[in-house]
């Protein structure tokens, strides 16, 4: 019987604790979902995933089985202290002196040593960061053509060898607290043995009531020392426990409420005819340096607008607050003469096809890499084989083994690795894939040779005709095509007009496209 139960209690604790781990796991996932760009940009917000994500496998679990085990050992004490106050009240108190003791004692250490991990980790971050460029295939080459790996390995060392010179220190104080109390314990067990022993032996005990008290000393000893070290490891467990239900607790930035600007349920976004920036300022959390100063233009239904300028001026900046991964800006931004904020998040994102200059090369298939575009036509095959045509892919998918079931990327088995300008593609059709208002593309071009560019330009006025094209590029061959081309420096536009207006009349933008338009610059490009 005590093997059936033991198989059936290793089978439902194991179930469970990987039922529990995944829930968890789960849990910290949703909550990344609701969090904003700038929570991911918050060095703190990083800390915290950390330690919510740390041991999540092993200690939950081991709170739960805690408390069974604190229950179990009460019950067990109880019966055995009625054994012991019923002989000797005093006894039992005597036994529990040391335990309580070396309890607190051990409270103490234990609380020093989450307050060590709490501080460590950034550092542990620093240390997976390394781990990180060692292991991926992305940074394989420069890794190998700089020679960083043992530089890489000395710093991941120095980490961790500075964190064990502590461990050391730490775990020698708790061993020699241990060892002294486990000391002290086993003397007054022993000396109660004894004195039992010799009552026996003068006949002021049966043996049988002898071998009872003995067997009530040892259980009553063990069981509540048992339960104070299981005291002690839950209340390391439950300070886990807190790190994980801090992070959970965090503001979501996509629900905060915005005081002056309700979501507005009655207010639909089916289609964006009209963008319009007025004055718009905005600083990135933590900075006391504006990104965007007084931006404003407007964008009808239609037009392809250019934005130039040098890296930093502001571009990208300005593509985050239209696609709403920052909504705390000074100024308004307008969509068909309406505050952005007051539509549905979703309702605004949906209208979008977006391409970011840093867009995520997905390890999957080609089938995710374009339809996560638009994920509820992930299964139409007609309109993904169509989402690359718009980007001049289809002939490149057609060529892989499985077509667009073929799995890119060499994280994991038969998969294809393309080129920059091929996974650059990709993205673009993922914005193609989606029927979209609005697309905006950010540095489109960056990754591709000047016949791919055409190829993807020549498709961009396609597409967005009827429609709004937003694109920022550092290539004047392509600017001169918009319908307006707004210039930014230092986070201000300091000029706005058609490619011919800005050459006959401006200074700034004439003079970077001359400097394209040199015989210098174009070697280098054609190179």
């Amino acid at each position: 019987l005590t093997e059936i139960i033991t198989a059936i209690q290793s089978y439902s604790q194991n179930l469970f604790q990987t039922t529990l781990s995944y829930k968890l796991n789960v849990m910290i996932m949703k909550k990344t979902i609701g969090l904003t760009l700038s929570d991911f940009e918050n060095a703190d917000v990083y800390d915290k995933i950390q330690r919510a994500q740390d041991e999540i496998g092993y200690r939950p679990f081991q709170l739960y089985s805690s408390i069974l085990s604190i229950i179990g050992s009460t019950i067990t004490l109880i019966s055995t202290a009625f054994i012991l106050i019923v002989w000797k009240w005093w006894i039992f108190v005597l036994l529990l002196i040391v335990p309580i003791i070396s309890t607190i004692y051990s409270t103490k250490i234990g609380k020093r040593q989450f307050k060590i991990e709490w501080r460590r980790a950034p550092r542990y971050r620093k240390a997976w960061y390394y781990s990180f460029l060692m292991s991926r295939d992305i940074n394989y080459k420069e890794i190998k053509l700089y020679g960083l790996g043992n530089y890489l390995l000395e710093k991941y060392n120095k980490i961790f060898e500075r964190y064990l010179k502590v461990d050391k220190k730490v775990t020698k104080y708790r061993t020699i607290i241990t060892f002294i109390f486990n000391f002290l314990i086993n003397i007054m067990g022993d000396g109660i043995t004894l004195m039992l022993l010799y009552s026996a032996f003068n006949g002021e005990l049966p043996v049988g009531n002898l071998f009872s008290y003995i067997r009530a000393v040892s259980m009553t000893e063990s069981n509540f020392e048992s339960i104070m070290n299981t005291l002690f490891s839950m209340y390391q467990d439950n300070l886990y426990i807190k790190q994980l239900f801090e992070f959970l607790d965090l503001p979501e930035g996509e629900s905060k409420k915005l005081t002056d600007y309700q979501l507005d349920l009655s207010v639909k976004l089916k289609s964006i005819d009209k963008i319009e920036f007025r004055n718009v300022s905005f600083r990135y959390p933590g900075s006391t340096d504006y990104a965007l100063r007084y931006i404003s233009f407007t964008i009808r239904k239609g037009d392809v607008v250019a934005i130039v300028g040098k890296n930093g001026s502001g571009k990208t900046t300005l593509v985050k607050l239209l696609t709403r991964l920052y909504d705390i800006y000074d100024g308004d931004i307008l969509i068909n003469d309406i505050d952005i904020r007051k539509y549905n998040i979703d309702d605004v994102r949906s209208n979008l096809g977006v391409v970011f200059q840093d867009f995520v090369k997905y390890e999957m298939k080609v089938r995710h890499n374009i339809g996560f575009g638009n994920i509820n036509n992930l299964n139409s095959n007609r309109e993904i084989i169509n989402g690359a045509r718009k980007a001049g892919i289809d002939s490149m998918i057609s060529d892989l083994p499985n077509g667009i079931n073929t799995q890119l990327g060499v994280w994991f088995d038969n998969g294809k690795q393309l080129s920059g300008g091929q996974w650059q593609k990709v993205a673009i059709a993922r914005a193609f894939f989606r029927n979209a208002s609005a697309y905006i593309l950010d540095e489109p071009s960056s990754a591709l040779d000047p016949a791919a560019e055409k190829e993807i330009f020549e498709q961009f006025f396609k597409s967005t005709k009827g429609k709004i094209g937003i694109f920022t590029s550092h290539r004047f061959s392509t600017v001169k095509y918009a319908s307006n081309i707004l210039v930014f420096e230092g986070g201000y536009i300091i000029e706005e007009g058609s490619h011919e207006n800005l050459i006959n009349f401006s200074n700034y933008y004439k003079k970077l496209y001359e400097i394209q338009a040199s015989p210098f610059y174009n070697i280098i490009e054609k190179e």
